[in-house]
């Protein structure tokens, strides 16, 4: 039996940040003021025929400002992307917008203007898409945002991000070993070493890593239970994985897990780590990971979803 959970507090995504963020909300719909729906709806088709038209410049101007979308670095390598996978037309079934308002403590309806310029809004349709080789509908979201005064708009990462990994990931990316994404932290005083560390690109969804590895029992005492961590380097996001693993007295035991190694094909693989921390043994002794001194993890999104 094994029991895997995975919290992904701060992961770097866009458009749709991240279903398995702690305490995040589910975006409801809302209305927009009149002076602030017909800007956006203005910018919304300026950001479209830039795209059809292949003006790169006035695109990159319309994805924002370089704190809000991640960086200079970020914002070209979005861009390239976008050449390759033009967004060309969104067509809005419905004229509604969604947006999170958890901490605003709101009712659908209406937003008053000062809110609404503080909150991600996000504009649901059908999107049609074009590559140099194909042309296709897909519904989806993009993101809408307000900076000093003006709409800017972050593309549907999703549906783009699918549709370029299965036309750029070859056999050799599938077939790589990429162990070297994961850091093993094996305690000095863990009972448990962990070994023989592999991870292989998810062929469904390359953004995943099929992760397998070796628990080895140091000690003369039988393993009943094994808490194991896989985490996202100095943020709270975590793939816990608990269960009443057994390990004989100086055996070792095999085990398989899947992993999120990317929300967002731009910005980059977050680097993880894993760590043992727990054991129970059966007869009834406990060992516990304790941080080291002066360690702390930060609770935050590195994205551009996070203002």
């Amino acid at each position: 039996m094994r029991i895997a959970r995975t919290l992904l507090v701060g992961a770097l995504c866009l458009g749709s940040c991240a279903a398995a963020q702690v305490n995040a909300c589910l975006p409801e719909p809302h209305t927009l003021p009149d002076d602030l729906q017909s800007p956006l709806e203005a910018r919304l088709a300026k950001f479209l025929a830039a795209q059809s038209q292949g003006h790169w410049d006035e695109v990159e101007e319309l994805l924002g400002s370089m704190d809000v979308v991640n960086g200079s670095s970020y914002r070209r390598c979005l861009v390239s992307r976008m050449k390759e996978l033009r967004m060309v037309s969104f067509d809005r079934s419905t004229p509604d917008l969604y947006t999170c308002t958890t901490k605003m403590d709101l009712a659908a309806g209406t937003v008053d203007r000062v809110t609404a310029e503080q909150l991600s809004w996000y504009v649901r349709g059908t999107a049609g898409f074009q590559t140099s080789s194909e042309t296709w509908l897909e519904v989806t979201q993009m993101r809408a945002y307000r900076d000093q005064g003006q709409w800017y708009f972050i593309p549907p990462q999703w549906a783009m991000q699918d549709k370029w990994e299965k036309i750029h990931y070859t056999e050799a990316d599938f077939a790589r070993d990429r162990r070297d994404e994961i850091d093993i932290r094996n305690s000095f005083s863990s009972p448990i070493e962990i070994t023989d560390l592999h991870a292989y690109m998810d062929r469904k969804f390359p953004s995943l890593r099929n992760i397998k590895f070796t628990l080895r029992n140091k000690t003369t005492k039988k393993v009943v239970a094994i808490s194991v961590r896989i985490g996202i380097e100095g943020l709270e996001g975590f793939t816990e994985m608990d269960g009443p693993y057994e390990i004989k007295p100086n055996g070792s035991l095999t085990l398989e897990q899947d992993d999120s190694a990317y929300g967002d094909f731009c910005a980059g693989v977050w680097k993880r780590e894993i760590v043992v921390r727990e054991a129970e043994f059966a007869d009834g002794s406990k060992w516990k990971f304790k941080e080291p001194a002066g360690i702390e993890k930060r609770s935050e999104c590195g994205g551009s979803d996070c203002r």
